[in-house]
């Protein structure tokens, strides 16, 4: 469930000045009475971020009510351009404006067809583990923190390059299993950057900010 508020980060991108210098968050949570899962702080270092490459990832939420078994994650990823268009990015493979099954999101990485989604599903399972956090649910009321954890990006798939080098804004939102309501809301802004490629200047970017909220 919280692996897949992360996974997004690493999706297939192109070398591009960076625009958003720092990793910028908030919540987007609406639904206060039914809320479950509730994000205080996060931190993600290099910005851009970068691959193949280190993430180190700090976060520190709280889960404020049992998640039961089918809870759902909805994506919605925003490409900003330079030319002031928002472009909505597609759900393809699985991967981009999605609504997944949020509790087998760890199981269907160690079970993919590459190498590479394998080895990152191992090591965000790995993450979590480390402070005693289970990637199944039901997910138990429960506070959780990870400092400075590393997470080694291999060089991504050429299958996910229908996501292009750029500006972005991702939105995660956690749906009850059966009535569809919201039980909790994070977004973030963040640059995506490969190494090994050049020209990514003439896709352009647009600037959105925001205060980082609790």
């Amino acid at each position: 469930m919280y692996a897949r508020l992360f996974v997004v980060v690493f999706l297939s991108v192109w070398q591009v000045d960076a625009e958003y210098h720092t990793f910028q968050w908030q919540s987007c949570t609406t639904d206060t009475v039914h809320q479950a899962l509730k994000v205080h702080s996060v931190a993600v270092n290099p910005t851009p971020v970068l691959t193949p490459g280190p993430l180190h990832i700090s976060f520190t939420a709280s889960v404020l009510k049992q998640i039961e078994a089918g809870a759902a994650i909805q994506f919605d990823i925003t490409r900003h351009t330079a030319l002031g268009a928002d472009v909505h990015i597609p759900c393809v493979g699985d991967l981009g404006s999605c609504i997944l099954d949020g509790c087998s999101v760890i199981d269907n990485m160690l079970n993919g067809t590459r190498q590479g989604q394998r080895d990152l599903g191992l090591q965000i399972k790995k993450m979590f583990e480390s402070v005693g956090v289970f990637t199944h649910c039901p997910i138990a009321v429960q506070n959780i923190t990870i400092s400075n954890y590393k997470i080694d990006i291999a060089e991504l798939d050429p299958a996910l390059n229908f996501i292009a080098d750029g500006d972005y804004t991702i939105k995660a939102t956690v749906l009850h299993p059966s009535t569809g309501i919201q039980l909790g809301c994070f977004q973030f802004n963040i640059t995506l950057k490969r190494k090994s490629t050049g020209g990514g200047w003439l896709l352009g970017r647009k600037r959105r900010s925001y205060k980082n909220a609790q």
